[in-house]
């Protein structure tokens, strides 16, 4: 039998794990963006200044910076409440952002770093943040904290736009057009590559089986804390009550007393697990009901 408080306190410390993570990447995002607009060109990284932002880099660190500030209301709620909880567009929009870094992230292990030198492309100044701590961080938290809701698989899909968007520009502006006739600068080496069509398809390629991966594992992480949710709530002694409205008043009078201001959030994933559990068929909109009525006394 599992035992009392114990899937509360795993929430709690996801919580305060997916605040103090999520403070941390918006925090380096932010210095790194900043360390690159004030840098001084070099012979291999010359986007500086306002051209920083023509690197997918930057771009996609920005991204996952501002998927990392969207959660973090929600994880003080959930430290209010010890009910931590993401919508669903929000996990939907983190596999996006997550992909593009994780995209950023092999290819300068893989491409970028055999060329220029790992130590420099992975450990050095701001290229530390951009390359390796933020996508490590952002990766982690994505598989193991922030899996409140399975992702399907046509969201993959989205995760192609924005890795599509930047190398039409890319190409445009780099390649068809060409620093010589005020374009880009080559600042990836592609064409030193291969043809970029064959490249083209390769990234796409590449870009969607990371987003599956990443969905794959994130799904499996989100089925085992799901059965470990309903289990909980299924055979804690302290919610063995004879009807379910006196479980929810019991859980709503408990979320009262940790109440520090702000929001009420109607736990609905658990009033559906106790639905399950005492099998009453009652309407949800009458047990979320029992909840607010409870709260608000």
């Amino acid at each position: 039998m599992t035992k009392p408080n114990r899937f509360k306190k795993t929430h709690a410390v996801n919580s305060w794990l997916n605040l103090i993570l999520s403070a941390v990447l918006v925090v380096c995002v932010f210095a790194s963006v900043v360390m690159n607009l004030l840098a001084n060109p070099t012979e291999i990284v010359q986007e500086v200044g306002l051209k920083t932002f023509r690197m997918f880099t930057v771009l996609s660190n920005m991204f996952v910076g501002i998927t990392a500030a969207m959660s973090i209301p929600f994880a003080v709620d959930g430290i209010r409440q010890k009910n931590y909880h993401l919508p669903r567009w929000i996990v939907n929009l983190t596999l996006v952002s997550v992909t593009c870094i994780s995209l950023t992230f092999v290819i300068t292990l893989f491409i970028l770093s055999p060329q220029a030198g790992f130590v420099l492309m992975m450990a050095t100044r701001s290229n530390l943040f951009l390359h390796t701590i933020v996508p490590l961080l952002a990766i982690l938290s994505f598989l193991f904290i922030n899996v409140y809701h399975t992702v399907k698989v046509k969201t993959t899909f989205y995760a192609l736009l924005p890795v599509f968007a930047y190398a039409v520009i890319y190409l445009i502006s780099a390649i068809a057009i060409g620093e010589a006739n005020g374009g880009w600068r080559d600042h990836y080496h592609f064409q030193e590559l291969m043809p970029w069509y064959f490249l083209f398809v390769i990234i796409m390629i590449l870009t969607f089986g990371l987003s599956n991966l990443l969905r794959v594992v994130h799904n499996r992480v989100h089925r085992r804390d799901k059965a470990a949710l309903e289990t909980y709530y299924q055979t804690a002694v302290e919610y063995d009550l004879p009807t379910i409205e006196e479980v929810i008043a019991k859980i709503a009078a408990e979320s009262k007393g940790n109440d520090a201001g702000g929001e009420v959030v109607v736990p609905r994933r658990i009033i559906n697990i106790l639905e399950k559990k005492y099998k009453s068929g009652k309407d949800l909109s009458y047990l979320c009901g029992v909840y607010l009525e409870e709260y608000l006394k």
